[in-house]
Formats: structure tokens, C-alpha cells, sequence
């Protein structure tokens, strides 16, 4: 009766652990937007639902629906405290991937869509499926990545226009970016070359007027780093403020040859004891 009822617990705290990593549909799902361009790769968020940024060394991932983003290359969503993943819908930091395992979690992360990949080497394609987030191939069909290849043009493409015009820009009008594009008359003055530095000028402008909750200076253990906070392209206040979390990479994790590693207390995991207490003796 009592490993009964201990079963039944079990499979009731799955049941909901389950529950919390199912996505939302797509359709009720907000996707932040893409205002400044990405400094590296997009990425897809693992429910296939929203494009972003993918999140670099030291910044937080994961939150509902994988809201605050997917990792980088090289990168996993760990836990804040712990040494596991993270498990949505927590926060987690993007940390680099440690052991034998990198090359194949790079390309078969069970928690990403799969895609339609194309790669371009020394001009040949080679396009195949696989299961991942980072949007670092070069286009998602052959017919695209090979034009040079016998498939049929696009729809309403298999008529070039007479005359091709590059000229264009962007306006900020009544707190938006106004752009236009492929005009001819060069003597059309904008204010911005492009969307993305329109809409740098327009978010600073905005933000010029908010104040953002005052954030005090926060020290870490010498065995932890300090994250990054994360703001929404287009907000003016970090959603995720910065906090202190463990960096494996400082620990101590050997003795000098000749001598024993005896454990006096093993890493917590959490900043202040991130590493193992040892003494090397003799």
C-alpha cells in the first residue's frame, strides 16, 4: 500500500512536470521582436513558434514557452543553481557545453524542431534535415540555395523589371519607422539608412522618458560570474535582471602529480561553494 501510494505521488509530480513543458499554441503566443538585428545567429525557440536572438555566454534563456530565448552554438540553457538543465518553464544561463557530447548536441537537440537545412561549401550545396534551433544554415531549399540548378522560378519572379532602383531609407513619422525602398530618385533625403537604425533611434528616443528601477551593484563569489541582464529589443528596463550564478571553469579540479585528492565537501552548486573542498595529500 505504501509503495502504492508513493508511485501514485510520483507519477503525479511527472504528470505535471510534463504539463509545464508543454509549449503554447503558436497562435497564442507573442514573439518579441527583431528591431536591432542579432549580433550572431537567430534562433527558432524549441515550441517552433518565434524567432530571435540567440542568447550568448552568461545570458538568460529559457522562461515560458521558452520566452527569453534559446542558446547560442557552443552553448546550453543550464540551471541557475545546479549543474542540469534547465527546466522550463524556469530561467535558465546559456553556459558552454562541457564533455564528448558537444559536437552532437549541436546537431540533434531532442528539444528543437525539425528543419529543412541547406549549407553552401566551395559553392555546392548540401541540404539534409536535422533536428535543431540555430538558424546558421544558408537557406532552407536546394531551389534557393542552388538557383543554378534547373527548378522553376518563383511564382510572379519569371519576368525581371526593365530597370532596377536601390535607393531607399527610413522616417521616424509619429513614433514609428516609415521606410520606403527601390526608388529612383536619389534626391529623396531620410533620416536613416535602414530599419534597424531607425528603430535605434526611435526606442532611444522613447526610453529618453522612462525610468528604470534603480539596480545596485551586486558582488559574486570568486568561484561564481556575474549574468547579463536581458532587455527586449524594443523595451527600455531588463526583463531579467543580472544575478550570480556558478562558473565551473574557475574550480580547482585537480592536485599536483603525486599527491591524492581526498573530498572534504562536494560543490553545491550555488555561488560560494560552486566547487569541490579538497585537500591534496601525500
Amino acid at each position: 500500500m505504501r509503495f502504492k501510494c508513493i508511485l501514485l505521488t510520483f507519477l503525479f509530480f511527472m504528470i505535471q512536470s510534463s504539463r509545464a513543458n508543454i509549449c503554447s499554441p503558436c497562435n497564442e503566443t507573442t514573439c518579441p521582436p527583431i528591431l536591432f538585428g542579432c549580433g550572431s545567429y537567430r534562433a527558432i525557440d524549441p515550441c517552433g513558434c518565434c524567432e530571435h536572438c540567440a542568447r550568448g555566454n552568461m545570458e538568460p534563456c529559457g522562461g515560458k514557452n521558452w520566452e527569453i530565448g534559446y542558446c547560442n552554438r557552443d552553448l546550453q540553457c543550464m540551471a541557475i543553481t545546479g549543474k542540469g538543465l534547465v527546466q522550463i518553464p524556469m530561467i535558465g544561463i546559456c553556459k558552454e557545453i562541457q564533455g564528448p557530447g558537444k559536437e552532437y548536441f549541436q546537431d540533434a537537440d531532442e528539444n528543437c524542431p525539425v528543419q529543412n537545412v541547406c549549407y553552401k561549401v566551395t559553392g555546392i550545396c548540401d541540404c539534409f534535415k536535422k533536428r535543431t534551433c540555430i538558424m546558421d544554415f544558408f537557406q532552407y531549399s536546394e531551389a534557393y540555395c542552388n538557383p543554378a540548378l534547373d527548378y522553376p522560378p518563383p511564382e510572379g519572379e519569371d519576368e525581371l523589371p526593365e530597370k532596377f532602383c536601390f535607393h531607399g531609407g527610413c522616417d521616424i513619422i509619429e513614433e514609428k519607422c516609415v521606410c520606403e525602398s527601390k526608388l529612383c530618385d536619389y534626391t529623396r533625403k531620410f533620416q536613416f539608412s535602414d530599419i534597424t537604425e531607425c528603430n535605434k533611434a526611435r526606442v532611444k528616443q522613447y526610453c529618453a522618458n522612462v525610468t528604470c528601477p534603480e539596480v545596485k551593484p551586486i558582488p559574486c563569489p570568486s568561484d561564481s560570474e556575474l549574468t547579463s541582464p536581458y532587455t527586449p529589443q524594443g523595451d527600455c528596463c531588463p526583463k531579467v535582471p543580472s544575478f550570480c550564478t556558478c562558473d565551473f571553469q574557475r574550480c580547482n579540479k585537480s592536485c599536483p602529480n603525486g599527491r591524492r585528492k581526498i573530498i572534504i565537501r562536494e560543490s553545491e552548486a550555488v555561488p560560494g561553494r560552486c566547487c569541490d573542498k579538497f585537500l591534496c595529500l601525500l
